[in-house]
């Protein structure tokens, strides 16, 4: 039987994760309006993590030839078409309405008097400019924890290499989400009739992560690893790393939020 990754080796960082004074430290809307303005940054570059992956297992393109494996194919886009398309908040009228999770949480910041423009305005000019010209030319508009999240996210996506960015991605994002945001939904002091759209954001990710793009990418992760132990070694420290930067990233956020 192949190697594969094991939790163990993030599983204290996890602990100091779910136990975070930052959920708790979300009392009422000028609290959430900080936590979620510098959030924002979080969500959008999770997207950047994604397609960099859609864009090494599953390649865009014409002519197309099939890349190595179904499996890893079938992982990535069912993880694509929920973060990128998911079933949104009914319209007026009741009907059916999709939106990527970026752009869901854009609309959950302004529904409590936030602002996401910056947010999006980055997201625009990043994919015309890059991850680094955008953020050298608006880096008075991102706050400083989240221009340090995203330096960290997209070394790994700079390392060019599948498993560092699926480790970053499966370990770092999709299988500490759901205890992170249960524990938010526990201890912050605001409830879902006082913001709906952030409500259903946290209980639909933890419903997709929990039950099927955690289990899903971390299949997509060993797969991508193909039992080889340089390849999980250095999986393993990427996934590290990128839950220290959560922590560092929530260290800033609750100082942020004592001030």
């Amino acid at each position: 039987m192949s190697k594969t990754i094991s939790l163990e080796s993030i599983q204290s960082l996890r602990m100091q994760l779910d136990i975070h004074p930052v959920y708790a430290a979300v009392r009422n809307f000028t609290d959430l309006r900080i936590f979620m303005s510098h959030h924002i940054f979080p969500v959008w570059d999770f997207m950047s993590l994604l397609k960099f992956l859609q864009g090494e297992l599953a390649p865009a393109g014409a002519p197309w030839s099939p890349s190595d494996s179904p499996t890893v194919r079938r992982f990535i886009n069912d993880i694509v078409l929920e973060e990128e398309s998911d079933k949104a908040l009914p319209g007026p009228n009741g009907e059916e309405s999709y939106a990527s999770h970026f752009e869901l949480y854009g609309d959950a910041l302004e529904e409590i008097g936030g602002s996401a423009k910056a947010a999006r305005e980055f997201s625009l000019l990043a994919a015309e400019k890059g991850f680094a010209d955008t953020l050298a030319s608006m880096a008075d508009r991102v706050p400083a924890p989240c221009s340090a999240f995203m330096q960290e996210t997209f070394s790994f996506i700079d390392s060019g290499k599948p498993h560092v960015v699926a480790a970053a991605f499966a370990l770092g994002r999709e299988h500490i989400i759901p205890s992170m945001f249960r524990a938010l939904l526990a201890k912050m002091d605001i409830g879902k009739e006082q913001a709906p759209v952030f409500h259903y954001y946290l209980e639909r990710h933890i419903h997709l992560d929990e039950d099927h793009h955690g289990p899903l990418s971390m299949l997509m992760l060993n797969e991508v690893c193909g039992g080889d132990e340089v390849r999980i070694a250095e999986a393993e420290e990427a996934a590290k790393s990128a839950i220290r930067a959560r922590i560092a990233f929530w260290d800033d956020v609750f100082k942020a939020l004592r001030q």
